[in-house]
């Protein structure tokens, strides 16, 4: 694994990488613009001397070469310019061009080509070479380097300030990584805001964490009632099966067998019912094998009858009211319990009446003439784990379930799609 450096380490990377580049930027900068300089000021100073080394150029009967100044010579031909001039190279009318001496200074002379008639056909080849130039460059150069290490010293100063200033925003960041470390794996309980600089970063991190942290107390308390509610939904068809198995032992009357036998098989489509409906919760859609179909009359009709029992012989009607055929994409075991477990609560909680199953294109509904909301009492059947996974089969399949009273009583559930 790659080496993770620290903020503070980071910021002396690029602070410094960024400190050599202004400093090298400046330095290529200055040497370019004194060069400029340079040659500008000795191209300006020969076009103002232009007039006088013409005359003088008239006054040279016999030879080529002839001396301006004590710096500037003059030549009346390419040809016999210094040997450091190349041929080939370009030469601008009355425009400077500079020339690298290779000795061990490194010091330059400018060569110019001065036009002496209106047809530019006849030249005259200007050489200047003043010390001055070079020694006032090097005294420039000096007086920059003092002015650079200066510079640099103020960066330092700046590398430190930003150090120290990095220090005091990573500081609480740190302390909130030592907390955390030494934080209990069994406390979910928020976390206070670190001490120090306080940032907009760190209180939506803080604030995220605690966001976190309440969505896992949730969670806990969720799978906490999920126990306490399944071992109820356990509890209840085992002794309803132990009771049965018990009491098979003291009649062979064929009635009372057929009754036994009927609580029984109860009993164990309860359990299946429930342990499929587990298995379904944990299991990936493509386990699942989902797919499209259309939810038909028969197939709502199957899953009243698997609970039709709960009625017993309770004055209620059940109806089905297909208004429209809906193509739903849910395996077939998912939407039994879902649909399944809406109808075992409107069944116990419905004494007499009607309750009605009624189905549209984007929507089943549930509507019963029972007790209503929040009146059914604990152990009057206890389905609140039923609704528990009916609310997790909607959440998985990415439906939605609504639970409302009735004006007229009981209470309506409706599952959206």
């Amino acid at each position: 694994m790659a080496k993770v450096r620290s903020a503070k380490q980071l910021t002396f990377i690029y602070f410094s990488i960024v400190a050599f580049a202004i400093i090298m930027i400046h330095a290529t900068v200055l040497d370019s613009t004194l060069e400029s300089i340079e040659k500008l000021s000795i191209q300006n100073r020969l076009l103002l001397q232009k007039e006088s080394i013409i005359e003088k150029s008239k006054a040279q009967f016999q030879g080529r070469e002839f001396k301006i100044d004590e710096f500037t010579i003059g030549y009346l031909d390419r040809k016999i310019l210094p040997d450091l001039v190349d041929d080939n190279i370009y030469l601008p009318i009355d425009e400077a061009v500079e020339i690298q001496q290779n000795n061990s200074l490194g010091t330059e002379f400018f060569l110019m080509k001065l036009a002496t008639s209106d047809n530019n056909d006849k030249f005259i080849y200007v050489v200047h070479n003043d010390p001055a130039f070079e020694l006032g460059e090097e005294e420039i150069m000096w007086t920059q380097s003092w002015q650079s290490l200066i510079s640099l010293l103020l960066l330092l100063v700046t590398l430190l300030v930003v150090m120290r200033i990095s220090e005091r925003l990573t500081a609480p960041i740190s302390l909130f990584a030592k907390q955390l470390a030494e934080r209990s794996p069994d406390d979910t309980s928020d976390i206070e805001l670190p001490e120090g600089l306080a940032t907009k970063e760190l209180l939506q991190l803080v604030s995220s964490y605690n966001k976190n942290q309440q969505q896992k107390n949730a969670l806990i308390e969720r799978e906490r009632a999920f126990n306490r509610m399944a071992s109820h939904e356990l509890r209840t068809p085992l002794m309803v099966m132990k009771g049965a198995t018990n009491l098979l032992g003291y009649s062979n009357e064929p009635e009372f067998i057929k009754k036994q036998q009927l609580r029984l098989h109860t009993a164990t489509n309860e359990m299946n019912d429930f342990i499929n409906a587990l298995l379904s919760l944990t299991k990936s859609e493509k386990d699942l094998e989902v797919s499209q179909r259309q939810l038909d009359k028969a197939e709502v009709q199957v899953i009243v009858d698997a609970h039709s029992a709960l009625l017993n012989t309770k004055p209620v009607v059940v109806n089905i009211d297909i208004k429209q055929t809906p193509i739903v994409t849910m395996p077939e075991v998912a939407l039994k319990l879902l649909l399944g477990n809406l109808l075992k609560n409107a069944f116990v909680c419905t004494d007499s009446g009607e309750v009605d199953i009624v189905v549209d294109n984007n929507s089943i509904a549930v509507v019963d003439t029972g007790i209503g909301l929040y009146k059914k009492q604990r152990n009057d059947g206890g389905h609140g784990l039923g609704l528990l996974i009916t609310r997790d089969i909607c959440r998985k399949y990415h439906w939605q379930l609504e639970l409302k009273n009735n004006d007229a009583g009981g209470c309506s559930a409706i599952i959206s799609f």
